[in-house]
């Protein structure tokens, strides 16, 4: 899988698990210690964000970083 298309599809399952937890961009940011503009940009997949900012992120989701990348 081209890297553009990875992040596309991490930042696209980001928004999506986000979203449907209810929760805002600026609220989770803060959870999982990112800026909001990151967080964003996360959820773009303009960024790439470091393996330490993925497992915040999925602890916050309370699901794994595989699902993440949208394995099941």
């Amino acid at each position: 899988m081209e890297n553009n298309t990875l992040k596309a599809q991490l930042g696209a399952n980001v928004a999506e698990l986000r979203t449907g937890a209810g929760v805002s961009k600026t609220t989770f940011a803060l959870m999982v210690g990112v800026s909001r503009p990151y967080l964003a940009a996360i959820e773009r997949g303009t960024a790439n964000p470091t393996v330490d900012v993925l497992e915040r992120i999925a602890d916050g989701l309370e699901t794994s970083v595989g699902e993440l990348f949208g394995e099941r």
